[in-house]
C-alpha cells in the first residue's frame, strides 16, 4: 500500500523529533514519490508522531521577525501580559467571593448603581406586587387552599429568592401549573372541603420536601437535567396542562359547585352533571371580567405606551369587581365572594414539618408529587431566567438556580407557604418595567407584606368569579397550538411528540403527562444515539472535498470502494446500527457495480466493430467487488470498548473476505484507544489517513495494481478533476459517473 498519512501529519511533519530517545516503535511507509515516512508510537499523551525525513509536507509562509527596539518592546509587553495572566491564575478567592457563592445577591450588590437603576427596580417591584396580589389568591383557590395562603406564598419565598437566587429579573411565587399539580395530587389523599387543616399541612410539607429536593440537586450540580426535555415535549405538556387549569376554573364562571378532576373528559362530564345549577348572573360577571382582562393584555402587548395595562389588569379588574359588589350589595343577591381573610403576617409553620403525611399518607406516596412539582417548577423557572440572563449579559448557573429555588421553598415552608417557582407572566412584566436586580423582588415582597398587615379586609367582598377569570386569562397564553402547526409543517416526528405529550396531559392527567413527556425525551435521546447519521460520501467534481451523495447527487463514487462518514461517537448503543449500515452500503456498491458491468456488456454486444475483450470483461468483473471500506472518522469525538470491538470484528471479517478497512482522520482521543487496544497495529499504519482524498487515491492505485494482468488499463490522476480508471487505449471509463443513492441517509 502506498502513501499512508496519519492524522495531524501536516502539523507534526514540520517539527523534527529525535527518535533515538523514544521508547516507541517505528514503522516505515512510502509516499507517492518514494519518500520514506517514519511513524512512531509514543506515550499516551501523544498517540503518534509523523516524521518526514526527506521532505517537508507543510510549508507555512514565514512571518517577518522583529528585531532591535521593536523586538525588545514586544518582549516587555509579553512579559507584562504573562505576569498579569499568572496573577489571575494564582489569585485566591476572597471571603467576599466565597460569600457570593452562598449569597448570589452579593455578586450584583457590590457593583449596583443606585443612582441609575434603583428607581427602575422600585417601579418594577411595585408593578409586580400589584399584579401578584390578586393572582396569588386565585392560584391558592386553584390549589384548593384558602386565599391567604396564596399571599403567604408571595411573601417570604420572594424575600428568600432575592438573596439566594441567581436570576435578577425572575419573579418567584405561586403559579397556575404547580397549583394545579398540588391540588390534583393531594386531593387523592385528603378532601380539602372536609379536612382543611390536614390538607394545608400536607401542602406545607410538600413545599419543604420540594425545597430540600432542589437544594440536593443543586449541591450535586444537576442543573442540566432539563436539557433532556425537548421543546416539543415542553410545549405539548404546558398546552395540555393549561387547558386542564382553565377547565377546572369554569365552575367559578358558571356559578356551579362540582368535583374537580385532572382529566379533561371527567371535567367535562362533571360540568354536564351540575349544569342545572347554572347562574346567569355569575356567568355574565365572570365572562365580562375575562373579556376585560384579555383586552387589557392585548392592548398592553400591542401598544408600547399602554404596556402598563398588562400588569395593572388583574388589580384593576379586582378593584372594579369589589366596588361593584359593595355598591350594589351583590354578595347579598347570590353572587359568591371570598369571605373572611385573616390579617397579619404568616405564622411560623416549622412545627408542621414533623409527621410527614399528617398521619394520612406515607412519605413514599408523596415522592411522585414532590418530583413532578420539582421538575415542572424548575423547567418553568429556568427557561425564562436563561432568556433574560442572555439579554442582560450576565451568567446564570442552573445549579445555583436550583439552590435559589430550594431556599425559596424552604423559607416558604417555614412561614405557611405552598410550593413556588418562577412565573412567566410576572417575570416578563418585571423585566419590561425596568428590573435590574433582586431589589425589585424585595419591593414586591414588602408590598405583599403591607397588604397582609393592613388591607386584607378590602378583598373579603371580592367575587370568586374574578379569581376564575384571572386564572383563565392567565393560562390562555400557555396554550400554544401554533407551535403544533409549526412542528407539523417542519418536523413530523417532533409534531408526533408534541401531540402525544399534549394528549397525554389532557386525558391521563398532569402527572402522567409529565411522565410521558420525560420518557419521550429520553427515548428520543436514545433513538438519536442508537441510530447515528452515517451517509455514503462522494467526491465533488473538480475538488478534493467529499460530501453526502444524497445531498450532492453529482458527487463522484468509484467501483471497488465504499466511502462513508460516521457522524457520531461510536459506543455500545450504536455499534449494531453502524455494522448494519456498512453491510448495506457494501451490498449497494456491489449491486451498482454489477449494473454498470451489465451495461458495458450489452454495449459490447451491440457494438460489433469494437467488442469488449475477454480480458477487459475479467477486469470489469474484478471491479464489481468491493475491496476497500473508506471511513471518514473526523466527526467521531469518542469511542468506547464496544466501538473498538466493532472495528476489530469488522476488520477480521473484511480480511477473511479480502476487504480492507481504511480510517480517515480519527482524532487524538480515538487514536489513543485504537493504539492502546492494539487495533491500530492489526489494521496497519498504512491504512490510516489524514483525509479521505488520500485514502481514495491509494485504494484506487492498489485496485489497479492487483488487477494489472487482467486489465489493459491504467490509473490516471487529474489534479484539476476527478480520479478515473481508464481501460485500454480507448479510455473507456469503467465507472466515474455522477449518481445519488436513494437508500442513503439524509444529511
Amino acid at each position: 500500500m502506498s502513501s499512508s498519512i496519519l492524522p495531524n501529519a501536516s502539523l507534526e511533519a514540520s517539527a523534527p523529533t529525535d527518535t533515538s530517545s523514544s521508547n516507541g516503535t517505528d514503522s516505515e511507509t512510502r509516499t507517492d514519490d518514494g519518500a520514506t515516512n517514519k511513524i512512531r508510537r509514543v506515550d499516551s499523551s501523544s498517540a503518534f508522531v509523523l516524521q518526514d525525513t526527506l521532505k517537508e509536507t507543510f510549508h507555512p509562509v514565514p512571518l517577518p521577525v522583529p528585531s532591535g527596539p521593536v523586538q525588545k518592546q514586544l518582549e516587555r509587553v509579553g512579559a507584562r501580559m504573562s505576569r498579569g495572566i499568572q496573577k489571575k491564575i494564582q489569585r485566591k478567592n476572597t471571603c467576599f467571593d466565597w460569600g457570593a457563592m452562598l449569597l448570589p445577591m452579593l455578586s450584583w450588590l457590590r457593583t449596583y448603581d443606585f443612582r441609575n437603576t434603583l428607581f427602575g427596580d422600585i417601579v418594577a417591584g411595585l408593578t409586580v406586587g400589584i399584579m401578584v396580589i390578586p393572582q396569588s389568591m386565585s392560584y391558592a383557590k386553584l390549589a384548593s387552599l384558602p386565599v391567604e395562603y396564596g399571599l403567604y406564598s408571595a411573601f417570604m419565598p420572594v424575600f428568600a429568592y432575592a438573596f439566594f437566587g441567581s436570576s435578577r429579573q425572575l419573579a418567584v411565587g405561586p403559579v397556575a401549573l404547580v397549583s394545579l399539580m398540588l391540588s390534583t395530587s393531594l386531593s387523592h389523599f385528603v378532601d380539602p372541603s372536609e379536612n382543611e387543616a390536614a390538607y394545608v399541612t400536607l401542602a406545607i410539607q410538600i413545599s419543604m420536601m420540594v425545597g430540600f429536593t432542589y437544594i440536593i440537586l443543586g449541591a450535586l450540580r444537576l442543573g442540566f437535567i432539563t436539557i433532556f426535555l425537548s421543546h416539543a415535549v415542553i410545549s405539548g405538556f404546558t398546552s395540555g396542562a393549561a387547558i386542564i387549569i382553565g377547565m377546572s376554573q369554569i365552575k367559578y364562571i358558571l356559578g356551579v359547585s362540582m368535583k374537580g378532576s385532572k382529566q379533561l373528559h371527567y371535567l367535562i362530564g362533571n360540568i354536564i352533571e351540575v349544569i342545572d345549577q347554572f347562574d346567569w348572573k355569575v356567568f355574565l360577571m365572570g365572562s365580562f371580567f375575562i373579556f376585560l382582562l384579555l383586552i387589557m393584555k392585548h392592548v398592553g402587548k400591542t401598544y408600547a405606551k399602554f404596556s402598563f395595562l398588562r400588569a395593572l389588569g388583574p388589580l384593576a379588574v379586582t378593584a372594579l369587581a369589589i366596588i361593584v359588589t359593595v355598591v350594589f350589595d351583590l354578595d347579598e343577591k347570590g353572587i359568591p365572594v371570598i369571605g373572611d381573610i385573616p390579617s397579619g403576617l404568616p405564622e411560623i409553620s416549622i412545627n408542621k414539618w414533623s409527621g410527614i403525611g399528617a398521619g394520612l399518607v406515607s412519605f413514599v406516596d408523596l415522592i411522585p408529587t414532590v418530583l413532578s412539582i420539582s421538575i415542572v417548577g424548575f423547567m418553568e423557572s429556568i427557561a425564562i431566567a436563561k432568556q433574560l440572563a442572555v439579554k442582560h449579559q450576565y451568567e446564570l448557573d442552573s445549579s445555583q438556580e436550583l439552590l435559589g429555588l430550594g431556599m425559596a421553598n424552604l423559607a416558604g415552608a417555614m412561614f405557611s407557604s405552598y410550593p413556588v417557582t418562577g412565573s412567566f407572566s410576572r417575570t416578563a412584566v418585571n423585566n419590561e418595567t425596568g428590573a435590574k436586580s433582586g431589589i425589585s423582588a424585595l419591593v414586591t415582597a414588602s408590598l405583599v407584606g403591607m397588604v397582609l398587615l393592613f388591607l386584607t379586609p378590602l378583598f373579603e367582598r371580592m367575587p370568586t368569579s374574578v379569581l376564575g377569570a384571572i386564572v383563565i386569562s392567565g393560562v390562555l397564553g400557555l396554550v400554544d397550538l401554533q407551535e403544533g402547526k409549526f412542528l407539523y409543517k417542519v418536523h413530523k416526528q417532533d409534531f408526533l411528540v408534541w401531540l402525544v405529550s399534549f394528549s397525554g396531559t389532557m386525558f391521563l392527567g398532569v402527572e402522567s403527562g409529565l411522565v410521558i413527556a420525560v420518557l419521550l425525551s429520553l427515548l428520543l435521546v436514545l433513538y438519536e444515539s442508537a441510530y447515528p447519521h452515517l451517509p455514503m460520501i462522494g467526491r465533488l467534481p473538480g475538488t478534493n472535498v467529499y460530501r453526502n451523495i444524497k445531498q450532492y447527487p453529482n458527487a463522484t463514487t468509484y467501483d471497488g470502494l465504499v466511502m462513508c462518514r460516521i457522524d457520531a461517537p461510536i459506543y455500545f448503543a450504536n455499534t449494531q446500527n453502524i455494522r448494519e449500515k456498512l453491510n448495506k452500503y457494501e451490498l449497494v456498491a456491489e449491486r451498482d457495480a454489477m449494473e454498470a458491468m451489465k451495461d458495458k456488456s450489452d454495449e459490447g454486444e451491440d457494438n460489433k466493430d469494437s467488442p469488449i475483450s475477454f480480458d477487459m470483461l475479467n477486469s470489469l468483473t474484478y471491479f464489481t467487488k468491493v475491496h476497500f471500506i473508506v471511513i471518514d472518522m473526523s466527526p467521531v469525538s469518542h469511542i468506547d470498548t464496544s466501538g473498538v470491538h466493532l472495528l476489530e470484528e469488522m476488520h477480521r471479517d473484511y480480511q477473511k473476505r479480502g476487504l480492507q478497512i481504511c480510517l480517515c482522520n480519527p482524532n487524538h482521543y480515538v487514536m489513543e484507544k485504537l493504539f492502546s487496544s492494539g487495533l491500530a497495529d492489526k489494521i496497519g499504519a498504512n491504512y490510516f489517513y489524514c483525509n479521505t482524498h488520500d485514502a481514495v487515491k491509494d485504494c484506487l492505485r492498489e485496485i489497479e495494481s492487483k488487477s494489472g494482468e487482467n486489465s489493459h488499463g491504467s490509473v490516471t490522476k487529474d489534479e484539476e478533476g476527478p480520479i478515473g480508471l481508464e481501460l485500454g487505449s480507448e479510455s473507456n471509463t469503467l465507472k466515474q459517473r455522477m449518481r445519488g443513492n436513494a437508500n442513503d441517509d439524509h444529511v
